[in-house]
């Protein structure tokens, strides 16, 4: 979050597939962790952490990924039902809400956009 919070989310993502991609020539497989995304974004994982990504950030990263050509897998992980008795925090909506963005978040790995 440093540099996304220094850089920018554009920046970022394009440093990021200079690293691992950089004639953007290699098949990509985006593994996706919900717990990424700022707990007001997606509440019901496995690891919420205030400070994550924002919901633009996270759709950025996805739509980023599609425009390369190069996206040949996705996985979206951490988006949990999670036992009441042991996060009775978590209600059915906020289940909703991150199964929702997750959701989205894969159309975007496969072209939907946002705007």
């Amino acid at each position: 979050m440093h540099d996304v919070d220094k850089y920018g989310i554009g920046k970022v993502m394009e440093m990021a597939l200079d690293t691992v991609n950089p004639n953007r020539d290699l098949p990509v497989h985006l593994s996706f962790d919900v717990d990424a995304l700022d707990p007001t974004v997606a509440p019901s994982t496995g690891t919420p952490v205030r400070g994550g990504l924002t919901f633009r950030e996270g759709h950025y990263i996805c739509e980023s990924i599609h425009q390369t050509g190069c996206l040949v897998a996705v996985d979206m992980m951490e988006v949990a039902i999670p036992d009441p008795e042991v996060f009775p925090d978590i209600d059915e909506a906020q289940i909703f809400e991150t199964v929702t963005v997750g959701c989205s978040l894969i159309r975007c790995c496969l072209g939907e956009s946002l705007l």
